[in-house]
């Protein structure tokens, strides 16, 4: 591969995290209040409720990443005491989807990212 077909790629790759972003923050907007709402006796969403609620889009953007890290791993932060397993259960996975999804897309094009650094130095 040439350094301009790496280079493509790497603007593919970058493309395609700005559109993931836009959509996190977009889900972020719109969604996380409505999620939170169902979330009532997690404690560990309510402080972080309580936290974030002053910073605007980004304390939104940062709730809405926690949320998702307790739906990616919820025995752990249930084994804690830090969330409510039956509520975060009962969520719609509408909303499960809606948070999950972005969140590991991100991660995977990352990885991409540094796949393709790699092969740049070491073949390219």
């Amino acid at each position: 591969m040439t350094s301009t077909q790496l280079g493509l790629f790497g603007g593919l790759i970058l493309a395609s995290m700005g559109a993931v972003l836009f959509t996190i923050i977009f889900i972020a907007h719109k969604y996380v209040e409505t999620i939170e709402g169902h979330l009532l006796n997690c404690s560990y969403i309510k402080d972080n409720k309580r936290v974030w609620s002053s910073a605007g889009l980004l304390g939104k953007v940062m709730r809405g990443g926690i949320i998702a890290m307790v739906l990616l791993m919820p025995t752990m932060h249930a084994k804690r005491g830090l969330i409510d397993a039956q509520e975060v259960n009962d969520l719609p996975n509408r909303y499960k989807y809606f948070l999950t999804v972005p969140l590991l897309t991100a991660c995977v094009l990352i990885v991409l990212l540094v796949a393709l650094s790699v092969i740049e130095k070491y073949i390219g």
